[in-house]
């Protein structure tokens, strides 16, 4: 089997990959959108992850499979520098809004008494917020000279602002975020109680706080891993001189994977979504039956 057919290989896993994801999001988004319990700001964040996700994935489908059989279509003068745009923002959007997920949990938990954090209105602003931002801050590639985006990616200085505006601001944002979350809510579970008149301490780390700190290490190490390899290579080697084309198409796996994986994440730990599907949904369906 010759590096070509491998190539091919690759893309068709990243393909699938890209329908796992899409499948998953959809099937996260249904009851979001038709049950009422779940009608709450919280949840249309949520939502708001698996429609840039579907976006996301329906986009990168319909590029790589033109790319892997009619890639004279995508490098032409017209089309180069927009299909650049609009891979970057529909990635821009699924990460800004993992990020929006955990500013507003931010918000809730430090401002616990101002009820505008928890209004519908509010998530509503932030979301749009947040396509305006994923639509704008892209817009410098089409400042790219066209025959370096024909012969290979795009300018060094554009190529590092991909970095900057895809992995290091969301990576700098869910470090951040995630942080101020873990002390905040360690801080609030430790607690002096007077015993026989001495002060005893709580201990150090409770269950909830190290359950809490292994599932944001995990998210955060999750998406580094996925996502930041693939930007800092094409920095380094926009042309794929370095490493063969095999090694650069396993590397662009990871972002798939590593979405897959959150998705994964989000029906594991979110147990209310996790009980409808494995209670009461069986149990319509079974009334229905019947």
């Amino acid at each position: 089997m010759d590096d070509k057919q491998i190539v091919t290989i690759l893309i068709i896993v990243q393909i699938s990959e890209l329908g796992l994801n899409a499948i998953g999001s959809c099937l996260y988004a249904i009851p979001l959108c038709l049950i009422r319990h779940f009608h709450q700001p919280i949840h249309f964040l949520t939502l708001n992850v698996c429609i840039c996700l579907i976006v996301c994935c329906s986009c990168w489908t319909v590029y790589l499979t033109i790319n892997a059989f009619y890639p004279q279509i995508l490098l032409n003068m017209k089309s180069c520098l927009p299909i650049f745009y609009l891979n970057t923002m529909v990635n821009c959007q699924v990460l800004y809004s993992l990020c929006m997920v955990s500013l507003n949990r931010l918000f809730i938990i430090i401002y616990k008494t101002k009820g505008l954090f928890r209004t519908k209105r509010f998530v509503l602003l932030c979301i749009i917020i947040q396509w305006i931002c994923g639509a704008l801050i892209p817009l410098p590639i089409f400042a790219s000279k066209l025959p370096i985006c024909l012969i290979t990616t795009l300018d060094f200085n554009y190529r590092i602002y991909l970095l900057i505006i895809v992995a290091i601001i969301p990576t700098l944002c869910l470090f951040i975020t995630n942080s101020i979350i873990f002390i905040y809510a360690r801080s609030s579970t430790r607690r002096v109680q007077p015993i026989h008149g001495n002060d005893i301490q709580a201990p150090l780390l409770t269950n909830r706080d190290v359950r809490l700190l292994k599932h944001m290490i995990f998210m955060f190490s999750t998406f580094f891993c996925g996502w930041v390899p693939i930007y800092i290579l094409t920095v380094v080697n926009p042309s794929s001189s370095a490493i063969s084309l095999v090694q650069f198409n396993i590397v662009r796996l990871l972002p798939e994977l590593s979405t897959l994986i959150i998705i994964l994440d989000l029906f594991i730990y979110n147990h209310e979504l996790r009980r409808y599907f494995t209670n009461r949904l069986p149990n319509r369906l079974g009334s229905q039956t019947n």
